[in-house]
């Protein structure tokens, strides 16, 4: 019996052990993940916003993205946010990445953030969904709610 608690014991050590190592590489690649997506962003929606390019989009576009949207509507849509005129601030972006499995793709790595921006004539709020493939990070959703300036009037 002793034998055996023995053995018990050292087994359970073994993977309570292995469990705080599996946390805590989980930990620091999340922490990476974060850092690399909020860098992509960072340097993504600026770019975009800066003049309303449509190619600065479909540069950082997954190919899922770029089959789903036909060109005329994606004109469309950045002459639509083109009303907000050029960025003038950048005011950062929110979010995280998160790492899955699933049994159609495997191993799955991707992150959800908003950001704004404010432009000459509005500001925007960017929802946007990366994907990481072959270890880059690429644009799979995009939603931009512009919001135009109101014009002020004399106080009363």
């Amino acid at each position: 019996m002793r034998k055996f608690l023995i053995v018990f014991g050292a087994l359970a050590l073994v993977a309570v052990v292995a469990a705080a190592v599996g946390i805590g590489v989980v930990a620091y690649r999340g922490n990476a993940l974060d850092a690399e997506s909020k860098a992509y962003i960072d340097g993504a929606v600026p770019a975009i916003a800066a003049a309303w390019n449509k190619q600065e989009l479909l540069d950082r576009a997954t190919p899922e993205l770029k089959a789903s949207v036909k060109p005329e509507e994606l004109t469309a849509f950045f002459a639509t946010l083109a009303r907000l005129g050029p960025m003038v601030e950048y005011r950062g972006a929110k979010g995280d990445a998160t790492m899955g499995y699933t049994t159609e793709f495997g191993s799955v790595t991707s992150a959800s953030y908003t950001a704004t921006v404010r432009c000459r004539n509005g500001s925007a709020s960017f929802r946007i969904v990366l994907k990481k493939r072959d270890g880059h990070w690429m644009i799979h959703n995009l939603h931009v709610d512009p919001v135009a300036e109101t014009p002020t009037v004399g106080k009363t």
